[in-house]
Order: C-alpha cells, then structure tokens, then sequence
C-alpha cells in the first residue's frame, strides 16, 4: 500500500536485548517511523545530540552508560523539550522510573510488551510534546491496519459457490469404473452380495 506523504518521525533507541529490538522493528511500522538503534549507553548521548530525534526510547539498564545517566545528561546539557522521551523498563526498575519521571521523561513502557502495542504506546507518550503530529501517525497507522486486514481477509477468504476440484477420483468415479456393465455404475445386486 503507498502511504500519503508523511514526515516519519524521527526514532532513537537505545535497547540492549535482542528480543526487544526485534519487537521494536517490527511494532515501529516503517512508514510512520525513521528509526537509529544503539546497543549500549556509551554513544547515545552523541547520536542523541548529533541525529535529534523526536523520540527517544531508553532502556533504563544498559551496558556502559545507564539510561538513567543518558536521560541525566541529556536534561543537564541538550535541555531538549522538543524530544518525547520514554524509558523502557521492567515492573521491578520502580525506583528508577521514579527517578526518570522526576527528570520529566513523558512516559515509560512496561517490559514486556508486543509488537502490536508499541506503537500506540510510543505514539501516546509522544502526543504530549506533540499532539498534532502524533494524531496524524495514529490516523496512517490505522488506515494501514485496516489495510493490512483487508488484505489478510481476502486472501484467507475461500470461494464462494465454486466446485472443489480434486486430482483424486471421488469414491463414486471409483466404483462407476469397477463395475462397468451397470447404468450409474453400480448395481443393486453388487451392493447386496
């Protein structure tokens, strides 16, 4: 489906487990989102500052630098309040997203998650620096969505008053052909004996 112009917004996550990376690739549909990933801590805070992304995901553990220090920096020396920033986190990390949200992140996600929540959950958080863009990416989402379903209906659909053909002889061509001296096939007396 070709999507109307729209301006991806601009993605940054920093995740250091493989599981949740794929779910962000998968659930962060590529028409709505240009995203950069980061494995580890040590490099965010200057692809950060050099990419300036709209929307900054952090996994509060990360090897090298937490997220929590990123998150620290980014507040003390970018001062951004153009980029939505959410830290990724498990229920067991609730110190720290206290912490975060006394920094003034605009939200956290809960690990784990699935691809099919992620983006309404991003796209929430990012509805608060703004609303306006974000509405617009929740409307292309869901006009793909129902695209998508559309799509995956009509191929699953069988048809409709249509004969089954096979390659196989039914049991009937089978017996119309063993018992070839009698109309139909098969004769009264053959099913009697």
């Amino acid at each position: 489906m070709q999507s109307p112009a729209f301006d991806k917004i601009k993605t940054l996550i920093v995740e250091d487990d493989k599981s949740v990376l794929t779910i962000y690739k998968i659930g962060l549909r590529e028409e709505v989102f240009e995203k950069n990933f980061l494995t580890n801590g040590n490099d965010a805070l200057e692809a950060y500052l050099k990419w300036k992304p709209d929307i900054l995901i952090l996994d509060i553990m990360l090897p090298g630098t937490s997220g929590y220090a990123i998150l620290k920096a980014i507040k003390e020396e970018a001062q951004s309040v153009e980029t939505a920033i959410m830290m990724a986190t498990s229920l067991s990390d609730r110190e720290a997203v206290l912490d975060c949200l006394s920094l003034g992140i605009q939200g956290y996600i809960v690990k784990p998650f699935t691809h099919k929540e992620v983006s309404q959950r991003v796209l929430g958080y990012y509805r608060k620096t703004n609303p306006e863009r974000a509405e617009a990416a929740l409307a292309l989402l869901d006009a793909l969505n129902e695209a998508s379903a559309a799509d995956n209906s009509q191929a699953n659909a069988a048809p409709q008053n249509e004969p089954i053909e096979s390659e196989t002889p039914s049991a009937s061509q089978d017996l119309q052909e063993e018992t070839p001296g009698h109309p139909g096939g098969v004769s009264v007396e053959a099913g009697l004996s």
